[in-house]
């Protein structure tokens, strides 16, 4: 399944780090999944499955990235 990533920033290295917590323990943020899921509809893609939070970036700002999987049949 094709999957687009979806880049959301962080508002701050405190809150960005407790997020990454909450997704490493297994537990989700609907705000944050939902927001991606709207990213990927922004961006022309239908998302076929909630998206995957895959980590944080290393720079500044910081960013919260998602895999999101995505349909890319064309009928």
């Amino acid at each position: 399944m094709p999957m687009l990533r979806i880049e959301i920033a962080a508002t701050d290295q405190i809150e960005a780090k407790r997020i990454q917590s909450v997704y490493q323990r297994g537990e989700r943020i609907v705000k944050l999944d939902d927001e991606a899921m709207e990213e990927t509809w922004r961006a022309g893609y239908t998302p076929v499955g909630r998206p995957v939070f895959v980590g944080l970036n290393n720079g500044e700002p910081l960013i919260y990235r998602f895999d999101v999987p995505v349909e890319t049949a064309v009928i």
